[in-house]
């Protein structure tokens, strides 16, 4: 009997993840590259295009059912059309779904990648559909998304969730978005970076909070890292709270910490008593995994595949 697939892609400012998912929830043919081959035609999009052609025709062993995306990205309502990548900009202003499925003639997806990484650590963790499941990734940036009832909030334009741009007052720095004073110039992997250039230059930053999370200026890091976390708590009083992303998952960072900090700024009493914290497991297939388990769960829905997510854990 021939298998079914679905081929997911995680795309980031620095990797490039592709993989290909059966219906069994399997994944096979993964490989990790430098985003710098979406610069190999000089369009990001025809790039995308032919490497995704070139690597169904040498790994696909099936019935390819779609293809799933996810891009650090603001995404429109309808889930085809990018609005901005700051940390990719070929793929700003693009309408990703058409193009594709004009070229390769199988569904599309697309979504925000942190979308696709919460997906996949509710499949993961366990984590009933039902209720308010907040994610909070902080990487390179400081990604969010929001579960309820296991519909992911999109908004009125696509683009709900942009917890690293909340403003912070009196601040006016300039964001990757455009906007001043975000949140994640303050609370994110590129602060940290600057943190350990200005305070710990002969530390490795693999091994910044193993030899100095007891300096003040990396404990102030966390509280920054906590408030955001703490106001979308005292907005959804959610069931279940992740946490994830490369900061969060680097040796030695101090997550108990991190949840005194989100503690003190919750509102008391609730939200703030029996938070619920879940640590991602997240590893570099997790965001292929989750592309691929969000587009299971849309063919189902249009009865266009026969795959079951709920399955998988």
């Amino acid at each position: 009997m021939q298998n079914n697939f679905v081929v997911g892609v995680d795309i980031g400012g620095t990797n490039f993840r592709i993989g290909l998912v059966s219906e069994e929830g399997n994944l096979c043919s993964y490989i990790i590259q430098s985003s710098s081959i979406l610069n190999k035609t000089g369009n990001s999009l025809i790039s995308l295009k032919e490497y995704l052609l070139e690597y169904i025709k040498k790994n696909l062993s099936g019935e390819l059912k779609a293809i799933s995306i996810g891009l650090p990205s603001t995404i429109s309502k309808d889930k085809k059309k990018v609005y901005s990548t700051p940390n990719l900009p070929g793929f700003n202003n693009v309408n990703v779904v058409d193009y594709l499925y004009n070229e390769i003639k199988v569904p599309i997806f697309l979504n925000k990648d942190v979308n696709c990484l919460l997906k996949w650590d509710m499949i993961d963790k366990g984590i009933s559909k039902e209720g308010v499941t907040l994610g909070f990734y902080i990487g390179t940036g400081f990604g969010n998304s929001i579960c309820i009832n296991g519909e992911f909030l999109s908004g009125k334009n696509g683009v709900a969730g942009e917890l690293g741009h909340i403003p912070v007052l009196n601040c006016n720095d300039i964001c990757g978005c455009g906007n001043k004073g975000c949140i994640e110039l303050y609370a994110s992997g590129k602060t940290l970076r600057r943190i350990k250039e200005d305070n710990f230059k002969d530390t490795n930053i693999s091994e910044l909070f193993v030899r100095h999370k007891d300096s003040e200026v990396l404990k102030e890091f966390i509280e920054k890292i906590s408030i955001p976390i703490a106001t979308e708590i005292n907005i959804f009083d959610p069931d279940n709270i992740i946490i994830g992303g490369g900061v969060v998952n680097m040796k030695g960072f101090p997550k108990p910490f991190l949840e005194e900090c989100v503690y003190k700024h919750s509102r008391k009493p609730f939200p703030a008593e029996g938070l619920k914290f879940i640590y991602s497991s997240q590893t570099q297939e997790s965001g292929v995994l989750g592309a691929a388990f969000k587009a299971m769960e849309e063919l189902n829905q249009n009865q266009e595949g026969s795959f079951n997510s709920d399955s998988y854990r």
